[in-house]
């Protein structure tokens, strides 16, 4: 019924002109202790929200003028925030650790007396500070009670649909000692952003590695991932498939269609090796980062290797009734 009652008296009053805009502004209270008189005196701090959570219904009543949840995020989270009354019109902002509005609303809509807030954090001045704040009151400060839910999802740095998505990166914090981590390429800064080292004089292990392995996307779980190439599953009739990284050629096995595994490129003792136009079982062909021949005839493209043999080194044999064998290219 009270419900009722306000929105018909609101009705009312926009008939006679449109609601006065808020411009409340909270800067002053930047550098003032959260739990100092002078602070409630302006806002009361009634508890804390994790994403996917609501709030109990709190109840309002002016002074303080504003209530308040505090909740933990990082920078790039998306940020979903509903503040509803069954007795009051609510108006609610989005806060960071010093007081500035991130973002505010006052009727949601325009069809609703709820407030709604959607923003992607943009982090605190301090990156190690992580708390955030949810400010509301009654729009003409009356008593009135509220309840808040929040919703928030973190950017995920590590999704990925191919092997291009995903790119190798130092790992971010304070000691990465020459480890890398396979982040989403669009995400690179948002990813060094959220780690970034906030211990001025960190401790760390006296000792670098070359880290060797590359980034590569998992097919089954969608997040990049850091591999040694000798273990990537190449090739294959399937699709997406891995690639061998620069340096390392796809061996395949003995159905080449099943794909197969990436190998350092090196010189072969074969006896298909060349020499002028004659196979030469004593010489060393250099292979190409590069396969060729195979179920879908594939051509060898590098000028510098212009000569598809069979590749001796798979099980595959066109000699003794092998079919649709993977080749390799070699000068």
């Amino acid at each position: 019924m009270k419900k009722s009652l306000l929105i018909l008296s609101l009705s009312f009053a926009a008939c006679s002109g449109p609601k006065a805009p808020v411009t409340d502004d909270f800067s002053s209270l930047a550098d003032v202790d959260t739990k100092s008189d002078a602070f409630s005196k302006h806002m009361k701090i009634v508890g804390s929200l994790d994403y996917g959570s609501t709030s109990d219904t709190v109840a309002y009543s002016n002074p303080p003028k504003y209530r308040a949840f505090k909740f933990g995020g990082q920078k790039g989270d998306s940020v979903d925030v509903w503040v509803r009354s069954q007795d009051g019109d609510s108006v609610a902002w989005l806060l960071d650790n010093s007081f500035k509005t991130i973002a505010h609303n006052d009727d949601a809509d325009g069809s609703t007396l709820d407030s709604h807030v959607t923003a992607t954090l943009p982090g605190n001045s301090n990156p190690a500070i992580i708390t955030y704040y949810i400010v509301f009151r009654e729009y003409s400060e009356a008593d009135a009670h509220f309840q808040v839910s929040l919703a928030g999802t973190a950017p995920d740095f590590f999704a990925c649909k191919v092997d291009s998505d995903c790119v190798a990166v130092p790992r971010a914090g304070c000691c990465n000692n020459g480890y890398k981590e396979a982040v989403n390429k669009s995400e690179v800064s948002a990813y060094d952003a959220a780690n970034a080292c906030t211990n001025p004089h960190p401790i760390c292990p006296l000792f670098v590695i070359n880290d060797t392995r590359v980034a590569e996307c998992n097919f089954q779980s969608h997040e990049c991932e850091m591999i040694d190439p000798s273990a990537i599953h190449c090739g294959g009739f399937i699709f997406p498939s891995h690639s061998c990284p620069k340096g390392y050629t796809c061996q395949l096995g003995h159905i080449p269609d099943a794909g197969g595994t990436c190998v350092a490129n090196t010189c072969v003792q074969t006896q298909l090796c060349m020499i002028g136009a004659h196979w030469d079982s004593t010489a060393c062909a250099c292979v190409a980062d590069q396969t060729c021949g195979g179920i879908a005839a594939r051509p060898c493209t590098d000028p510098a290797y212009p000569n598809c043999v069979d590749d001796p080194r798979d099980s595959c044999d066109p000699a003794h009734g092998g079919a649709d064998c993977g080749g390799i290219c070699v000068q």
